[in-house]
């Protein structure tokens, strides 16, 4: 049963990491991607529509961390309070920008903060999980989020729009891939090096794949590069464990809310996919 909660915390962190992260680097490169507003409202009508499906990724995570891991979960809002402050902001920045930048170009800059909050949040915690440094974790982390959302509008917009977003992405393949193995070898908390190294490689696989590859095959890819840095963090900091658990007894009443909620999470996830198909 333990095995089975660590398993459910890391799947839910690293969906959401591979699908918000799409979202965040779309919302960094817009500026860039869309020449005029035409193009730029075209660049944020291909990411909208998967903005809060997206978000419930992480709000099942929380659940699971307050739920299962109350011990991990007081050590880490003890420990880091001010990372939470600046991605917490960030996260409610980021989703009323995007829904309400439609109204008015001015929200052009809160959204575009909103997301550089959340991806060097990120990079942030993760530096002080690891013990690598946090500038390197923040960069790293924008730009890896910054891949998978060009990945996605190459994919995703026709036209120059698209190419551009292509172009932009495969520009930052090489340093998201140097971006991993520096971190893997500059983490001096690892105690698990040989599961870290591991996923490292899988992410600079990945991410050169993604180069090579288009349309969702490179979206996969980029997808998966986004979610391999859960794990390689929990084998670094080791930071998920039996001892951060909850009770067997709590655990055994938490299994069939899990077992009930995941498939909801999931049909809710495909299901929005599945309507904007197109």
């Amino acid at each position: 049963m333990e095995a089975l909660w660590i398993v459910l915390l890391g799947s839910l962190t690293a969906g959401y990491f591979a699908l918000a992260g799409f979202d965040y680097g779309t919302a960094l490169l817009f500026r860039f991607v869309g020449r005029d507003e035409p193009e730029r409202t075209r660049v944020l009508g291909a990411m909208t529509p998967f903005a809060l499906g997206n978000e419930v990724w992480l709000v099942a995570a929380v659940g699971v961390l307050f739920g299962a891991f109350p011990r991990l979960e007081g050590e880490l809002l003890s420990g880091h309070h001010g990372v939470f402050t600046a991605i917490v902001t960030g996260l409610v920045v980021f989703t009323a920008s995007v829904q309400l930048r439609g109204n008015s170009r001015a929200w052009d800059v809160p959204l575009i903060a909103g997301a550089l909050a959340v991806a060097v949040g990120w990079g942030w915690l993760a530096a002080d999980l690891t013990g690598a440094p946090a500038p390197l974790w923040g960069a790293g982390v924008v730009a890896l989020f910054a891949v998978h959302g060009g990945t996605f509008l190459a994919w995703r917009l026709p036209g120059r729009s698209g190419e551009r977003a292509g172009a932009l992405a495969r520009s930052l393949v090489l340093p998201c891939a140097a971006f991993v193995p520096a971190v893997v070898l500059l983490s001096g908390s690892a105690r698990h090096p040989e599961l870290a190294v591991v996923g490292a490689v899988a992410v600079v696989v990945l991410l050169l794949g993604s180069r090579l590859a288009s349309g969702r095959t490179a979206f996969a890819c980029t997808a998966l590069a986004c979610a391999l840095p859960v794990p390689v963090v929990f084998a670094a900091a080791d930071v998920v464990h039996v001892e951060t658990m909850a009770h067997t007894a709590t655990l055994t009443v938490l299994t069939p809310v899990a077992l009930v909620v995941l498939p909801l999470v999931l049909l809710f996830q495909w299901a929005t996919w599945w309507m904007h198909r197109a």
